[in-house]
């Protein structure tokens, strides 16, 4: 009876929930046990250490997710951003520019610039920003600035150069000042140009300026059979002026030029010389290249910088012939010796050349020049200038009307050549001018060969006079033999 009121008694504590201690067994409801585990458990110092990390761990995430939204959220409501890539022709002008207009930066990078002036070597400098962030203050706003630089490479010319690009960033309510900035790059880039002749190469599949620019070279000092220029001149002035009478007559408004004549003669001066003269920039393009297909080359010419004279050089090289002529008239070969007087080009190798067809270049198809040049897909708009050494290489129907609207051969000085030369040099010595020209009168030599008789003697009109007698008795010498 005892023994059932205790256990009633523990069972009741045990509802109770009342700690029961029998037998040295303590005896408690199942939330008594929870409770003193948990108790033990949040004494342990090691718990205590990593629920304390995981909270701060757990804090610090949640407050950079936060601050990651919140930055983005700003970003993309309250800026505004412009990006400009390597591969786009503003990318240098924009970067020189704004050191220009000093960016707040502690780092920049260097571009070295090489000029030639005559026998003179000048370097110049330019500084732009370096890989990084900048700041630039530009009319009272600020302008934020990211120079990035990938890991992935991008073509240049002949070798490979690491992906770039520049990203401008400002409040929303100011995204009017980049096209500002834009505007006065561009404004600054020519202001740094005037007054020179700006050379453009293909990059993959745009034109893009090559070395430095040029000082535009005077059309007199190119010397033609008398004259010769002016005709040119007069042609290229009536064509520009004539764009209206083009559209209206249904003409493809494009001109054509086809220099040809022995090397040496002034071809790629007189380009040069009608460019500064006109005020344009110069396109080259190597028809040759193997890399170069039908629709990178058609493309690269509906591209043409405006202002600018397209050179097809050499042109007589995208065709086939007989080695042997390939060796005489190769622009590596050497050039005529003073020794020797250099004779005209001979035209019997003509009827070894094809005068039309399918066959290929190294680089465009035949086809493919033909229409670039004049088919259903040729752009307007455009000067040309080709150049051969021999025009008796060269397809007859390529160079049919329509294709070359002028044919314009240039040949070895005459004696009016002799005499300009001579006064272009010392114009105060008209009489030693004539006795120059009198010297070299049954001689066939290029403007190259002649102008080298004054680069020994600068300063000194009777001393080139001299050189000149001397050389025609050294050649009479050569001729006769030894006796």
């Amino acid at each position: 009876m005892q023994k059932l009121m205790v256990n009633k008694g523990l069972e009741s504590s045990v509802v109770s929930g009342e700690n029961v201690e029998e037998n040295g067994i303590r005896y408690g409801n199942g939330g008594g046990f929870v409770e003193s585990v948990f108790k033990n458990i949040t004494k342990n110092e090691y718990f205590s250490a990593g629920v304390g990390i995981i909270s701060v761990g757990a804090v610090v995430t949640v407050a950079n997710r936060l601050n990651s939204y919140i930055y983005h959220a700003v970003k993309k409501n309250v800026f505004t951003s412009l990006e400009i890539t390597i591969n786009d022709s503003a990318y240098y002008w924009v970067l020189e520019y704004i050191v220009k207009k000093g960016i707040i930066s502690r780092h920049l990078s260097l571009k070295t610039h090489m000029l030639s002036d005559r026998n003179k070597k000048t370097v110049s400098f330019s500084f732009l920003p370096s890989i990084g962030n900048h700041l630039l203050i530009y009319n009272n706003r600020f302008i934020f600035i990211e120079r990035c630089r990938e890991k992935s490479m991008t073509s240049d010319v002949n070798r490979s150069v690491p992906f770039e690009n520049i990203k401008l960033s400002t409040f929303i309510w100011s995204k009017h000042i980049f096209k500002k900035i834009l505007t006065d790059a561009k404004l600054y880039i020519e202001k740094k140009e005037e007054g020179k002749t700006l050379l453009y190469k293909t990059f993959g599949h745009e034109w893009r300026p090559f070395g430095n620019p040029k000082n535009k070279r005077p059309i007199h000092s190119v010397i033609l059979p008398e004259h010769l220029s002016e005709h040119i001149i007069n042609d290229i002035n009536t064509f520009l002026n004539s764009s209206k009478w083009y559209i209206e007559k249904g003409i493809p408004y494009r001109r054509c030029y086809l220099l040809h004549g022995p090397p040496g003669c002034g071809k790629s001066s007189l380009i040069a010389a009608l460019a500064g003269h006109f005020d344009f920039n110069i396109c080259t393009i190597n028809v040759n290249d193997v890399y170069l297909t039908d629709d990178r080359f058609i493309h690269l010419l509906a591209t043409v910088p405006p202002k600018t004279i397209l050179i097809l050089e050499d042109i007589d090289f995208v065709f086939p012939g007989p080695s042997d002529v390939a060796e005489r008239v190769g622009s590596n070969a050497a050039p005529p010796s003073k020794e020797v007087p250099s004779p005209m080009v001979a035209s019997t190798i003509s009827s070894s050349l094809p005068s039309g067809g399918n066959f290929k270049t190294l680089g465009v198809s035949y086809s493919g020049l033909l229409n670039a040049l004049d088919g259903i897909v040729a752009t307007e708009e455009r000067i040309i200038f080709m150049t051969t050494n021999n025009i008796e290489r060269l397809p007859s129907t390529l160079i049919r009307p329509g294709r070359v609207d002028l044919k314009i051969f240039i040949p070895y000085a005459n004696r009016y050549q002799y005499k300009q030369m001579f006064l272009r040099f010392f114009p105060q010595h008209e009489d030693l001018a004539h006795e120059f020209a009198t010297i070299f009168e049954s001689f066939h030599l290029s403007m190259a060969e002649i102008q080298s008789f004054f680069l020994f003697s600068k300063d000194d009109p009777h001393k080139t006079v001299q050189n000149a007698r001397h050389w025609v008795q050294t050649y009479a010498q050569k001729v006769r033999g030894p006796s």
